[in-house]
Parts: C-alpha cells; sequence; structure tokens
C-alpha cells in the first residue's frame, strides 16, 4: 500500500482507504479498526449518519476518534430534510472538521440498465457538492506539512530544552505523533519517518504511546472529576490507587501524592530525616544522609544535596552537598565474563562469577560479603568519630539510571542495609538499637524507584533483588504508564506517627496544587493492573530466552549481550546499555542514519532508534508492550550503529 501510495505521488492523486462497518467493528484478528490503524494515524473523514439517531453515533464516533489522536478534518452526511442532523452535528464540531451534505442516492430501479443510467446522473450531480470538500481537505494537507516545516527552526527559537547545550544542538526530531514504542517524524525530505523510542521518552513509557486504556482511563477521570483538592478530602481514583498499591507494598501503611520524581524524593528525605531527627535530638544541627556514589535523585534543592557531587548539580550555585556517600561495587559483563568491579578502597579490584544469576541471587559469598562488611563498618566508625549527624541511608536499589545506569552489586546494597539496621545505632551514636519490632531500625532506610520501579527490571520492585523492603519508597515514570505525571511516596506507619502532633506546623509541610489527582490516580491504577497482568503472560516469550543460562531476565536478547561484551571497543555491556566513547556518534547514526532492519530485511522498511546517550554510556530501553520482533529489529540497529563506529 505504501508503495503504490509514493508511486502515485507525483501525480499528485489523492489516495483514500476506505474502511468497512463502524469505526469499533474488528478486523479480522478482533482489533477495532480504530486501533488497527492507528499506527498510520491518516486525516479521516468521518461518515456520519443521517438518519433518526445518527446524531449519537456520529458523534460517539467523533470523540472515539478524538481520544485516540485522530485528525479529522471532515465530516460527511448525506442531505435528510427531515431530521437535519447534520445541523447539530455542526455546531458541535464546526472548531476542528468541516460538515458537508451530499444528495441522497436516489432510489433503486431493477431494470440494471436504467439503474446504472439513474446512478451517473447522481455522481454527476454530487461533484459539486464534493468539490469544497476536497479544497477543504487540500487547505488542511498543505497547513499540516507547512506547520511540520517549520516546527524545528520555532523550536529552536522558543524552547528552553532540559539538560541540552543548545549551542550543540544538531536536527531537531519533530515528533508528529507517537503509538505503541513508535514515533511518527517528520524528516527534512518531507517524509515520514518510524523512530522506535529507544528512551522510553526518560523511561516514562511503559505501556506504550496513545494507549487507549489510559487514555479512556483519563477521559473518565476529566470528565467525573477533573480536578479536585485533596487536604482533609478524598475521592475514588486517589484512594483506589492507595489501597492498590499498599496491596502490592505489604510492609506499608501510607501513601503521600506528588507530581513527580524529585518532589517524591524531596517529602522522602523529609519523612525519613524528620524521623531521625526526632530520635536522636538533631533539632538545629545539620542533618546528612548516607548514600552511594554515582547517585541522583532529582533536581530540586534538598534532592540535589543528597547526592554526590557531579555533572547535574555542581553547576548550581547554592548546592551544598549534605551527606557522605559510599563507592559502588559494580556489575559488569565484559569478554563473556560476569564479574563484580570492587573499589580500590576496599583492597580489591574485580570478583568473576559463573553468570549474572550468581549475582543477582544473592548467594551467600562470605569472602566478599566479609570485604563489603568492614568497608561499611569503618567508614561508619569514621562518621561518629568526626560528629557527623547521618538522618537517613538513600539509594538507588540495583541500579543508578541517571548516574551512567551503573549496576550496584545487590550484595553489597543488601550488606548496607543490614548493617545500618542491625548495628547503625551502636557505630554513629553509641545507642542500643530499639526491640520494637514495627519501627525503623538504625537509619530510615530510603529507596528511590522512581527510575526501577513498577516492573521497569523486570519485577514488580526493584527491592525484590535485595530481599528487603525499605522503610519509605518513592515511585513515578511507568507509575502512569508513561502518559501522565505523578509521583508516590509510601512509608511505614512508624515515619507517618513523627509528624503527629496537636499543633499544625508540626504536619509534614509539603505541598502541590495537582496533589493526588484524580486523572493521574485513574491512570495509575489501570496502569498497574495492565502490567501486572503482563508480568504473569506477555513476557513469557522473553524469560524462555534466558531461561536456560539465567533466572533473571531482560527483553534483550542474551546472545546480544554476549557479543556486545566481546567487542574490543566496548568496555563492557549489561541488559539495559552499555559503555563507549564513541556515544554521542552512535546516537546521532542511530537516530538519523539507515538500518537494514526492516520487516523485510531491507533499509527500506528499516527504521531508527531515537536514543539519549548519559556521558559515555548509550542505553535503549523498551518499554514493557514490546514485542520480540521490535526488539530484533532494535539490536540489528545498534549493532549496525557499534560496528560503524568501531574506530572512534
Amino acid at each position: 500500500m505504501l508503495d503504490y501510495v509514493q508511486q502515485q505521488k507525483p501525480n499528485g492523486s489523492y489516495f483514500f482507504l476506505e474502511t468497512a462497518g463502524g469505526i469499533h467493528s474488528p478486523v479480522m484478528s478482533g482489533t477495532p479498526q480504530v486501533d488497527f490503524y492507528r499506527s498510520l494515524r491518516l486525516p479521516t473523514i468521518l461518515v456520519g449518519d443521517s438518519q433518526l439517531g445518527g446524531i449519537s453515533t456520529t458523534l460517539t464516533s467523533f470523540e472515539s476518534l478524538k481520544l485516540r489522536g485522530y485528525d479529522i478534518p471532515a465530516v460527511l452526511l448525506f442531505n435528510q430534510p427531515k431530521y437535519k442532523n447534520h445541523v447539530l452535528i455542526n455546531q458541535r464540531v464546526h472548531k476542528e472538521s468541516l460538515v458537508a451534505t451530499i444528495p441522497a442516492p436516489p432510489p433503486m430501479i431493477e431494470d440494471p440498465v436504467r439503474e446504472q443510467a439513474s446512478m451517473k446522473r447522481y455522481y454527476e450531480q454530487i461533484d459539486e457538492h464534493l468539490e469544497p470538500v476536497i479544497k477543504h481537505l487540500d487547505l488542511k494537507h498543505q497547513e499540516r506539512f507547512d506547520r511540520l516545516e517549520t516546527m524545528a527552526q520555532k523550536s529552536r527559537d522558543i524552547f528552553w530544552w532540559p539538560f541540552t547545550q543548545h549551542k550543540l544542538v544538531g536536527d531537531v526530531t519533530v515528533i508528529d505523533s507517537a503509538y505503541n514504542d513508535h514515533f511518527s517524524t517528520y524528516s527534512k525530505t518531507g517524509e515520514p519517518k518510524e523512530m522506535f523510542d529507544s528512551c522510553a521518552s526518560w523511561w516514562t513509557q511503559g505501556l506504550g504511546h496513545g494507549n487507549p486504556d489510559l487514555t479512556l482511563s483519563a477521559a473518565y477521570a476529566a470528565g467525573r472529576y477533573g480536578h479536585v483538592i485533596f487536604p482533609e478530602s478524598t475521592n475514588e481514583p486517589a484512594l483506589a490507587l492507595a489501597e492498590k498499591v499498599l496491596e502490592k507494598d505489604k510492609w506499608a501503611s501510607r501513601v503521600f501524592f506528588s507530581d513527580n520524581g524529585s518532589t517524591a524524593m524531596e517529602v522522602a528525605l523529609k519523612m525519613g530525616m524528620s524521623a531521625a531527627a526526632k530520635r536522636y535530638g538533631f533539632d538545629g544541627k545539620k542533618i546528612e544522609i548516607l548514600g552511594i556514589d554515582g547517585s541522583y535523585h532529582g533536581d530540586t534543592i534538598g534532592a540535589m544535596d543528597a547526592c554526590s557531587p557531579n555533572v547535574y548539580n555542581e553547576q548550581v550555585q547554592w548546592y551544598q552537598p549534605r551527606g557522605h556517600w559510599f563507592k559502588p561495587p559494580s556489575v559488569h559483563v565484559s569478554q563473556g565474563r560476569s564479574y563484580v568491579r570492587i573499589p580500590s578502597e576496599m583492597g580489591h579490584t574485580e570478583k568473576i562469577y559463573k553468570s549474572l544469576d550468581d549475582i543477582y541471587s544473592l548467594k551467600e559469598d562470605e569472602s566478599l560479603k566479609q570485604v563489603y562488611g568492614n568497608y561499611i563498618r569503618n567508614q561508619l566508625s569514621l562518621l561518629k568519630a568526626q560528629k557527623r549527624h547521618i538522618g537517613a541511608l538513600l539509594m538507588e536499589p540495583v541500579l543508578m539510571g541517571a548516574g551512567g545506569m551503573i549496576f550496584v552489586d545487590p550484595l553489597f546494597q543488601r550488606t548496607l542495609i543490614d548493617i545500618v539496621r542491625s548495628e547503625g545505632s551502636q557505630l554513629l551514636y553509641g545507642v542500643t538499637e530499639s526491640d520494637d519490632r514495627n519501627t525503623w531500625k538504625g537509619l530510615p532506610v530510603i529507596f528511590d524507584e522512581v527510575f526501577s520501579g513498577w516492573y521497569r527490571l523486570g519485577r514488580r520492585s526493584a527491592s525484590e533483588f535485595l530481599g528487603v523492603s525499605p522503610d519509605i519508597t518513592a515511585y513515578a515514570k511507568t507509575l502512569t504508564g508513561g502518559l501522565i505525571p505523578l509521583a508516590l511516596t509510601v512509608t511505614k506507619e512508624s515515619i507517618y506517627n513523627v509528624f503527629l502532633s496537636k499543633n499544625k506546623p508540626d504536619c509534614l509541610l509539603h505541598g502541590h496544587s495537582y496533589t493526588a489527582h484524580p486523572i493521574g490516580c485513574s491512570v495509575a491504577k489501570t496502569s498497574i493492573e495492565t502490567l501486572d497482568h503482563l508480568a504473569t503472560t506477555e513476557w513469557t516469550p522473553f524469560r524462555d530466552n534466558w531461561k536456560e543460562k539465567e533466572s533473571i531476565w531482560s527483553m534483550w536478547s542474551p546472545s546480544v549481550v554476549d557479543r556486545l561484551s566481546r567487542l574490543n571497543h566496548v568496555e563492557s555491556a549489561m541488559a539495559l546499555g552499555y559503555g563507549s566513547l564513541a556515544s554521542k556518534s552512535i546516537v546521532e547514526d542511530l537516530r538519523f542514519g539507515t538500518f537494514k532492519n526492516g520487516f523485510d530485511g531491507t533499509e527500506k522498511t528499516g527504521i531508527n532508534l531515537f536514543a539519549r546517550p548519559l556521558g559515555n554510556v548509550v542505553y535503549l530501553m523498551t518499554s514493557q508492550i514490546t514485542t520480540p520482533q521490535h526488539v530484533r529489529q532494535c539490536e540489528q540497529a545498534f549493532l549496525e550503529a557499534i560496528e560503524k563506529n568501531r574506530n572512534l
């Protein structure tokens, strides 16, 4: 079909794709037509119903199309003087669509010769009625492409992009629409180009762009509530989401709502450090955190101060590092070997394992556990000698994302948590730990799962890799499947009780105008339910691809990870990204190069990848609905791009 369209383009021909039945009528696979054709997002002429009841069916179809992102330049009906449906329909949609009528066909004549002549006269007659419609379609088509052609430069002129050095911006990617895992982009040649969203739109995409279930959840909540105030009130979407989350996090009892990952971490820090300050009498003293070097918790002031000096915070004049950060042992695959790289401060260099499974299964490795334990206890004793006031242990479990996709040895993180909880009070403050099982031990343990939570790493919570629960955790990004901002900070009753008082200033003084907005809460609940279903069904082929070697798994092929790890110009690889000094060049090639990864093995049907580097790290990320076929396409493009840039 696309070949035919390209062939006819020089002739200035019109191409119409006529569907059968209503927009929700299924194709052979059972998929509704409105969803089946969505990836094409063709401008749509809606043929309305001019008979009794037709106003409702036409407007219902119109709204269903709009909910899925279709442009509807025209609505076409037969002229029915008795009901005049077009008049009321025009009142509802005239701001977006031309509503036009044509005469109804004449009554059918049994004589075939006379019937043919009658219909010929009819078609000649309606030309004058359709001519304004065709002109309108031409106008809308031209307006659309005029806009697409100017968007890149206009965006350069007025946008201030985040995390972007504008002096270094090359081509601007003009995204006309997005569906499932792909962007439909407008290229400089004037041709549409499909690109796989391989950065998951900054790690938010879980259930695909334009997901109709999430869209309907958002529309329902928008229609029922819009936004309503949250303090001292409740609404069904917020309550249902909180209940759903606490069903999963059985260690927790309270849910605090905020807008994004950074603010969720601000809240978590206030919770944890206030609890420690009250227990250890830190009032009026500088309180710090224990963390892991290379972590990133957001761009608000408190979240930045909770990170060691790095490229994200050192340029901010008011940044004040408030903590002590451990050098992390990290997991790598190089030359087909799985190993842990150990910081020199611990007196070792690396530990080789038979497989990644041996690393992530947390099998007892007493010798390495002792190395970690000695290092941790020594650091805590030094902090005590320096009379530092440590208020919380903060970490990104398993994977430090924005810090460079650093896979931290889970044994180190688990050992750190165990020592802080069992010996932290004594090592830091010379205080005997409480025997109360209902409260936190040593220090409040905070997990930043903004990036890793809700199945991003294949498990509902990254804490499952560590086999231990936190006292406070933060969720965002895939929480809403990639549709709308929302964040949660989840905690225990013992943390919540710290803020209880008869004095209002003693409460948790943090809030947002759109706290617990019903639209986000409704979408998040639908997202969680969908992810739970996918975890037990759709991911089986990916698990099977890894099960001969590992109990851990990834959507990326183990053979591709192994192949990448053996390339001389690749430092190391994991099932999420790889490190190379050629990262910027590779990303440019992935976006704008040509690849033989199409469904027919040619460049003609190949797709590009919209990727972003993290320093010298290139990472590729799928959504949680990516198919094995699309994963293979991405892998092929990635391998081709690396080969092209092997000498950089």
